[in-house]
């Protein structure tokens, strides 16, 4: 059997990339491909965002009753929680490192810079346990959030440390956006939905 040489191990990595980075399995529908009665679902994500809808948004479009209902559960998730939002993004990115979802890798990337998220902290996500950018606190929601992105059970230490600064509110938050991101990714993922063009960490 012939031994594989350099060309030939490029050729087999661009095909795994291209496999991985597949079309997008379902169409991103626009305002007009939904039913009259569920045009104003984009009309308020413009009205509230002050941009067009995303990809992501586009794909649960195929099913609007459920795209009204994920966008609202969104909204309140980054608005209307009383946790701090950098700790949220922080939670966010490991549940998006993880899955290895470029889409909300990418998107979250530039939301945890707004909210004040050290660039440095992002760029060493996967050494949160050791990396001296990130303090206790930060530590605690990412190991939660990774706990829970990879083995959904998590260890007494891990809940424990939460409750040494969060109070039963902000957990409860804590523990909704890990748990309705999981969800994002397990569509991003295998509906194969593609950054925008023009989209890029900032």
């Amino acid at each position: 059997m012939r031994r594989l040489d350099s060309d030939d191990r490029a050729s087999l990595a661009r095909s795994a990339t291209e496999e991985y980075r597949m079309a997008a399995r379902l169409p991103y529908l626009t305002r007009i491909d939904l039913p009259e009665a569920d045009r104003d679902i984009f009309d308020q994500f413009i009205k509230e965002r002050g941009s067009e809808p995303g990809h992501i948004h586009r794909t649960v479009a195929n099913a609007p009753n459920l795209l009204r209902r994920f966008l609202a559960l969104a909204n309140e998730l980054r608005n209307g929680t009383q946790l701090d939002p950098k700790l949220r993004e922080l939670a966010l990115m490991t549940v998006g490192r993880i899955a290895n979802a470029e889409y909300e890798f990418v998107h979250h990337w530039n939301i945890a810079l707004k909210v004040g998220v050290k660039r440095e902290q992002l760029e060493r996500l996967a050494e949160f346990a050791s990396a001296p950018v990130f303090n206790d606190q930060e530590r605690a929601v990412m190991r939660y959030a990774a706990e829970v992105t990879t083995n959904i059970k998590v260890s007494d230490a891990t809940f424990d440390a939460l409750r040494g600064f969060l109070d039963n509110r902000k957990i409860t938050e804590l523990a909704m956006n890990v748990a309705f991101y999981n969800m994002v990714v397990r569509i991003l993922v295998p509906f194969g939905v593609e950054l925008e063009a023009g989209a890029h960490k900032g």
